[in-house]
């Protein structure tokens, strides 16, 4: 054999070429597939995120409007009565009850979904949200949100209200905060949220694992609602030293919400 003739068996280069064509092409279709396999597991997860979302609603608005005003009106009843009774000791119990059943129940009404997310916005709710949260776990929360669209996407406010309100949960429950600060802005094409507490902190890996076991999650419930809806999620946190969350959501374009 001369030592330029290819070895005998040495295969077609245009046959190799063809098959390497034909795997590109097939790893391209395959790609393909996946995306579109996950914007169809977006879509679903997002739906069904809107569907809990409304039920939320709707329990939150029967409970405030069933429940509560019959409760109200036992405890009208009740006060009547208790004016014209000589002995009004289990009258008195009675309104005790009545007034604490009434009470927790509105607190469960805004805890399944706050009315005023519906009725003023985004950003009334997160400074309601912030001011009760604060008064309760007897802490600072700042509330700083600058202008925002008009209207905003109704499935962004809610999915920014449940992100600040699982951070608060956060930070008043596991971190020990004195002081937490919640900053909203707009910038470029982008909702931008900063929530920063002084708390004790975490170890970051320890607590993505806790919440990988089941054990957590709320660090983890954070990061995959924003990322159903294209969104960033970065956590900054040490132990002895805070932490922060940085999210950034796009908005959608006009006319599309989906």
């Amino acid at each position: 054999m001369k030592r330029d003739e290819p070895p005998r068996n040495a295969p077609d280069p245009a046959l190799v070429r063809d098959q390497l064509a034909r795997l590109r092409a097939e790893q391209e279709r395959l790609f393909a597939q996946l995306a579109d396999g996950e914007q169809h597991f977006r879509q679903l997860a997002r739906s069904v995120w809107r569907v809990q979302e409304e039920e939320r609603r709707r329990l939150a608005r029967e409970l405030h409007d069933g429940i509560g005003q019959h409760l109200t009106a036992l405890r009208h009843r009740l006060e009547s009565l208790a004016a014209g009774a000589r002995e009004s000791t289990d009258i008195a119990r009675a309104l005790e009850l009545c007034a604490q059943a009434l009470e927790e129940t509105r607190a469960l009404s805004r805890l399944l979904r706050p009315q005023i997310l519906d009725d003023l916005g985004l950003v009334p709710a997160l400074r309601w949200l912030g001011r009760s949260m604060g008064e309760a776990a007897g802490l600072e929360i700042v509330v700083d949100a600058g202008p925002l669209p008009e209207p905003l996407d109704g499935d962004l406010s809610t999915l920014v209200f449940r992100v600040v309100q699982e951070a608060l949960t956060n930070a008043v429950k596991h971190a020990g905060a004195r002081q937490v600060v919640v900053r909203l802005a707009l910038r470029g094409d982008a909702l931008q949220l900063l929530v920063v507490d002084d708390g004790r902190g975490c170890e970051l890996g320890a607590a993505f694992s806790a919440a990988s076991s089941g054990q957590a999650t709320g660090m983890s419930s954070m990061r995959e609602r924003v990322r159903l809806f294209g969104g960033r999620f970065d956590v900054d946190s040490r132990p002895g030293e805070g932490l922060q969350i940085r999210v950034a959501l796009p908005l959608p374009p006009p006319g599309n919400s989906a």
